[in-house]
């Protein structure tokens, strides 16, 4: 592969490796998503966040995400008129509103995730049961670590 080398010579060695799997790993499915399913990235993002804990009002997602609450607004409002949500007033704060899965949006979501589980399978395939243990534990660690940024 052309230019593999830039991996390792990178001031952010960590963050760009994380970047270049993820583009490997991601980008195929997503197109491939869009092209079968019509669903395209910041619409699978509610879905993800929604078969997570249904219920979620549109901050919450942006908050998880990072995504720009037009965004998430233009996602919503997609899968909603797809039929693949729901909105309910939220009881507690007459001023939200609450998303829910459709049983049509546990079904898209269904269909879609089996290419990214065998992907994230080939992404791995690489590691003995050991280091992909530690690998998730590290991830996690990681992402765990992130409410502690400052903004």
């Amino acid at each position: 592969m052309k230019l593999i080398e830039i991996i390792n010579d990178t001031p952010i060695p960590v963050a760009y490796k994380i970047a270049f799997l993820t583009n490997f790993y991601r980008e195929p499915l997503l197109r491939r998503m869009e092209q079968e399913h019509g669903i395209i990235r910041p619409e699978w993002t509610v879905l993800i966040c929604l078969v997570h804990e249904d219920g979620l009002n549109p901050r919450d997602i942006c908050e998880i995400t990072e995504q720009q609450r037009n965004t998430v607004s233009r996602a919503v409002a997609s899968l909603e008129a797809k039929g693949l949500i729901r909105r309910e007033d939220d009881p507690d704060d007459a001023r939200r509103t609450l998303l829910f899965l459709t049983p049509a949006g546990r079904r898209t979501y269904e269909a879609i995730m089996p290419p990214f589980v065998e992907g994230e399978q080939r992404l791995t395939d690489c590691l003995d049961t050991t280091e992909r243990e530690t690998l998730e534990a590290l991830l996690e660690k990681m992402c765990r670590a992130v409410v502690g940024w400052t903004p």
